[in-house]
């Protein structure tokens, strides 16, 4: 009489340990609001890349022991930079220096390298360029206002037109001289035409400035038969692509958006 009893136990407990074991119940699940998306300051735009900085700039500082110190720098796409400065009332002679600057890491201050005399930290503005004291900050006072240096709208005593701009490097080589002298050269028109010699061939067309923008329409050019075509060639092909100059007393200079220059000049009279 038990014998069965005691087997349907045993039946009924097996059965109970092999089946799911129980859970709780789960908490309702919630719907979590949308949360505001936060605003995320955008730091990809600097004076290093959002500002026409390159150009010439001028103004007369402050001087200790002089009436002012008359400045020129003029800063190229290609990192270069040249600086001119003139002590007034104490001595006429310009002193002249040229080098390379570098950006800060916000892109807002560049440091002009190899300076070691004067200042090197000017802070980077739309068409403006603040001197800095030694330690990178703002200079304050009374002069604050004559630390700035105020960029050109024409690059200063010097100009593009009345010029035969005779080329002395292409993509960074020197152009070798020949005989005769088949070196390529440029004039540009007050009318808004440039002419010149490719190497071989001749050449006209249009170019427009704002600036120190520069651009050029396509060229027209005249069909001679060429033995060695090849610096004729990439230097038609890359006057075509360029989009900005320079224009120093170390002559004219072209780039292509911040590279390093694709041609250089040097002036001769027509």
């Amino acid at each position: 009489m038990y014998k069965p009893l005691i087997l349907c136990l045993t039946v009924w407990l097996a059965l109970t340990a092999c089946g799911p074991a129980p859970t709780e119940p789960s908490a309702p699940t919630q719907t979590a609001a949308p949360a505001e998306t936060a605003a995320t300051p955008d730091n990809s735009h600097n004076s290093a890349n959002s500002l026409d900085w390159a150009g010439v700039y001028k103004g007369v500082v402050p001087c200790a022991d002089c009436e002012g110190i008359e400045t020129l720098l003029t800063l190229n796409m290609d990192s270069s930079y040249q600086l001119s400065t003139t002590y007034l009332g104490k001595d006429s002679k310009a002193f002249e220096q040229q080098g390379r600057f570098e950006w800060n890491a916000k892109g807002s201050v560049i440091r002009l390298l190899e300076q070691k005399d004067g200042p090197a930290l000017y802070k980077v503005v739309e068409n403006q360029l603040i001197q800095l004291d030694m330690a990178g900050q703002l200079i304050t006072g009374d002069l604050a206002d004559n630390y700035k240096l105020n960029k050109q709208s024409a690059v200063a005593e010097h100009k593009l037109t009345g010029v035969r701009w005779k080329l002395t490097e292409l993509m960074g080589q020197a152009v070798p001289a020949t005989e005769p002298d088949m070196t390529p050269y440029l004039e540009f028109g007050d009318d808004g035409r440039v002419s010149g010699f490719a190497g071989c061939n001749q050449f006209t067309g249009a170019y427009e400035t704002e600036g120190l923008r520069l651009t050029f329409k396509p060229m027209a050019t005249t069909q001679k038969a060429c033995l060695n075509a090849s610096v004729e060639q990439q230097f038609l092909t890359t006057i075509q692509g360029i989009d900005n100059y320079s224009l120093n007393d170390s002559g004219l200079a072209f780039y292509k958006a911040r590279t390093a220059a694709l041609l250089r000049f040097i002036a001769l009279q027509p």
